[in-house]
């Protein structure tokens, strides 16, 4: 690649990440979430940012960003599981926002993975904040781990990914739990959310979802429905189960 095409390739990236945090500021200001809750989870941090960014990895962890509020609901309702039965994950869960909103649905735990300890420690404040008006932030866990070595819970039916993660590192987040799977036959259902950057050639709506990518080339796993965003397409939701379980039965 020229110097050219490297500048051009790096123009179109700030360009894109300017209107994304332009549709992000409007859309949080149409949901006042932090607010309400007294918490803060609405601000966008730079790993670069974080006091232990020299042990974070830039290009493969992503920068924390929030999901918008009616996007992840909107996301979780349409997931078919047994709310009581299962342990809901967030995989990359920031400062927490995911974490809260999923005590609107009855998990038996709500579990969050992070890698940043600073996230997880405003993730921690903000659901000790949040428990003075959200029922049910008693359920939630704070994992301060790299997601690649996280023992995924062997109750874990629904997984969440807010583009967090490069495809190298979602496919071994995948291996994780398929690891949890084979100790424990049962359906997950995986909710990637956000289609990723467009490469500056095609549209939102045409780029596929980063970290789905890693879901998309694995058999173990197959397409079961796109959940469209009442915010923006960008922050459509892709959902994905495994294949060969029946029943509670081990894999074939």
């Amino acid at each position: 690649m020229s110097d050219n095409d490297r500048r051009a390739k790096l123009l179109r990236a700030m360009e894109y990440r300017r209107i994304f945090d332009d549709r992000l500021g409007r859309i949080e200001r149409e949901t006042p979430f932090d607010s309400l809750h007294d918490v803060d989870t609405a601000s966008n941090v730079e790993l670069w940012e974080l006091p232990e960014s020299d042990r974070l990895q830039i290009g493969r962890d992503a920068r924390y960003s929030p999901s918008p509020v009616r996007t992840v609901l909107n996301a979780l309702r349409h997931c078919d599981v047994d709310h009581e039965e299962v342990t809901f994950v967030d995989v990359g869960s920031g400062k927490g926002r995911v974490l809260l909103l999923a005590t609107e649905f009855p998990f038996r735990r709500i579990v969050g993975v992070e890698a940043s300890e600073t996230l997880c420690d405003i993730a921690r404040s903000n659901v000790e904040k949040a428990s003075e008006t959200r029922e049910g932030c008693d359920r939630i866990d704070v994992v301060h781990a790299d997601a690649t070595t996280f023992d995924v819970p062997d109750d874990a039916g629904l997984l969440y990914f807010y583009e967090p993660f490069s495809v190298d590192v979602s496919s071994a987040v995948l291996e994780r739990v398929e690891d949890s799977i084979r100790r424990n036959p049962r359906r997950v259902v995986l909710c990637f959310t956000g289609r990723g950057q467009p490469d500056g050639q095609a549209s939102e709506r045409e780029t596929p979802p980063v970290a789905a990518s890693a879901a998309e080339t694995r058999p173990q796993w197959k397409r079961i429905g796109t959940v469209s965003s009442p915010d923006a397409e960008f922050y459509d939701s892709f959902l994905y189960e495994n294949v060969n379980v029946d029943h509670g039965s081990p894999e074939a």
